[in-house]
């Protein structure tokens, strides 16, 4: 049996789980396209790891000293942008898209670079959902 070669927008798959971190923005393009965007706080399994190894070994997390949390910038439009207008921050989401870079030029003749996942599905799941996959108790 042979297998077909996957496209390249076949490979093009993100699926990420976390939280809102900060309030959505909801506009419209001037084509009157809907766009909300926002930045997700990514569960990282290690770090949830760590900080519960920390908490049972000193009693406190050391969670704060270890850095920022990662955050990925979110981009939906159209339909789905308009059915999730409400989101707010702390809401838990499962994200699927796919990665997308955007290249400009500012003003002052700078170039730069934002790279974001144009969602395809925004799911709310409960915080339990997500935790890391080693620790789920029903596979």
């Amino acid at each position: 049996m042979t297998s077909a070669i996957p496209s390249p927008s076949d490979l093009n798959l993100v699926v990420l789980t976390g939280r809102v971190a900060h309030p959505p923005q909801f506009h419209y393009q001037p084509n009157g396209t809907p766009v909300l965007q926002f930045s997700l706080e990514l569960i990282d399994s290690e770090r949830v790891a760590e900080t519960r190894q920390d908490r049972q070994q000193h009693g406190y997390s050391l969670k704060q000293a270890r850095g920022r949390p990662a955050l990925v910038n979110i981009v939906a439009l159209g339909p789905l942008a308009q059915s999730r207008s409400k989101l707010q921050s702390g809401e838990h989401l499962m994200v699927k898209g796919r990665l997308h870079q955007r290249r400009w030029q500012t003003s002052e003749g700078k170039n730069r670079t934002r790279t974001e996942v144009i969602a395809s599905e925004l799911r709310s799941v409960e915080p339990q959902e997500v935790q890391p996959v080693g620790e789920r108790s029903n596979l």
